[in-house]
């Protein structure tokens, strides 16, 4: 039996808390069903910012006592996606910390303490990309693993509620675009800028550099430049489907793209959809399920996908490498390069339902010869030396913010609560750089919670 501290960041925020999504949901459910114990550190519920960032704990956060609690678990095996985990833990625990992609290394937290000690860690990589990214900062190769995902969606024959459904986040371009196309708009700029969208591993500091047009890193980080085709390939491909009977699922969000797009906003399903269950019960009502990769999947894909694979639902993904391999031999996935294709090959599966089932009957089989978590298990046991596959159930042990909070913090976030609801939005910004220009920390969950309530 392993003692396994999982952590991640899981920024779904509904109804006050931080949700467990499906994919965290599953993998937690087989580790605790396999028989190991299970402690799970959400870093959106404990870190200033749990993405792309540092891991820094939120002032509010008695950082004493969450160290002591994790003392006392003594994990001997750390899992820890996109390095998002307590600033302290790697002089807290001498066991093994695995570093697990779920996005790019550019969305890794804390790439700097990588850097400093890369060796002091395992790392599990989806895409070869993110492998190469690891070996130039200086991970040993033998300590890289590629370990794919897994999936605990289970297939069940109920009754097509939707032609064509999809689950996910509405990706929004670099806010600063719109200001620096007003400040140049010159087809050099415009040029660069696509290059770098259409090219999510290059160097963009160094290539604008290069062209001399280092000026536009003050209005776009190059973090973003990734979310101009993202969004882009989204909205588009989405928006052609509407007409087949779409059914979009996730944030309220969605809605803002009424203003251009009012069809799609009319396709949004307003229901809360992040557990295990939510997801299973969509993808097998479905006939199509369709995924749209982001710019940085070349040859790594979504967990979604073998969500869908997994169900009764039939998959309809943006082209990638990385699925052609998976799934050799058992099926062939349709797969698309344009949003026009995309909106082809759904209209076909729609109406032929004997291609749409062979691909389903071909999907399942694959997952359950080598995507199911259990498959996970196996490799990382031959990986670094812990069996995560026992006798017996395990236990869990969820951290939760609210048992961590010094004194005063919840007065305190109460009166910045009252504030935020007697301000217009449209202040928010402005009175946010202010308290922190003063000292005054708003973390990521006073930020989440402001959002909801508004």
């Amino acid at each position: 039996m392993a003692r396994i501290l999982l952590c991640f960041s899981s920024h779904l925020f509904i109804d006050n808390h931080f949700r467990l999504v499906c994919y965290y949901e599953g993998l937690i459910k087989e580790l605790i069903e396999n028989g190991n114990d299970v402690m799970v550190y959400n870093g959106a519920e404990f870190l200033m910012k749990s993405w792309n960032s540092e891991n820094i704990e939120s002032s509010y956060i008695d950082k004493n006592e969450l160290k002591d609690r994790i003392f006392e678990f003594n994990p001997n095996l750390v899992i820890s996606f996109n390095n998002v985990k307590p600033s302290f833990l790697d002089s807290l625990v001498e066991c093994p910390i695995v570093i697990w992609e779920a996005d790019s290394f550019t969305y890794f937290n804390d790439k700097d303490g990588i850097k400093y000690n890369p060796n002091r860690y395992s790392y599990f990589c989806l895409s070869s990309n993110t492998r190469e990214q690891l070996i130039s900062t200086g991970v040993a190769d033998s300590n890289i693993y590629m370990i794919n995902s897994g999936t605990a969606v289970q297939a069940k024959k109920l009754d097509y509620e939707y032609n064509i459904s999809f689950i996910g986040s509405n990706f929004r371009g670099p806010s600063g675009l719109k200001s620096l196309l007003l400040s140049d708009d010159s087809d050099k700029v415009r040029s660069a800028i696509k290059k770098i969208a259409n090219d999510f591993y290059l160097d963009s500091e160094s290539y604008l550099i290069g062209q001399g047009l280092e000026s536009i890193l003050e209005y776009i980080k190059p973090s973003e430049f990734g979310m101009i085709k993202s969004a882009q390939n989204r909205i588009l491909t989405l928006n052609l489907m509407e007409d087949l009977g779409l059914s979009l699922f996730g944030g309220k969000d969605w809605l803002d793209v009424s203003d251009f797009t009012p069809y799609l906003a009319l396709s949004y399903k307003r229901k809360d959809v992040y557990s295990l269950a939510h997801n299973q019960g969509i993808y097998n009502k479905s006939k199509v399920c369709l995924s749209i990769s982001h710019a940085q999947a070349i040859d790594g894909f979504p967990w979604r996908i073998m969500d869908i694979m997994a169900s009764n639902g039939c998959l309809l993904s943006s082209y990638n490498p990385g699925l052609v391999n998976f799934t050799k031999g058992y099926v062939d996935i349709p797969m698309y390069k344009s949003p026009a294709e995309a909106y082809n090959l759904a209209k076909k599966l729609i109406a032929d339902v004997e291609y749409r089932n062979d691909i389903i009957v071909g999907s399942q089989k694959c997952i359950e010869d080598k995507g199911r978590w259990s498959h996970r298990f196996l490799e990382i046991e031959s990986a670094i030396g812990i069996d995560l596959i026992n006798v017996g159930s395990g236990s869990l042990n969820i951290l939760s913010r609210e048992d961590f909070l010094s004194r005063g913090t919840v007065i305190f976030n109460q009166s910045i609560m009252l504030l935020a609801s007697a301000v217009p939005r449209r202040f928010w910004s402005s009175i946010y750089k202010m308290m922190m220009l003063i000292g005054v920390n708003v973390d990521y969950h006073m930020i989440k919670n402001m959002m909801e309530k508004k």
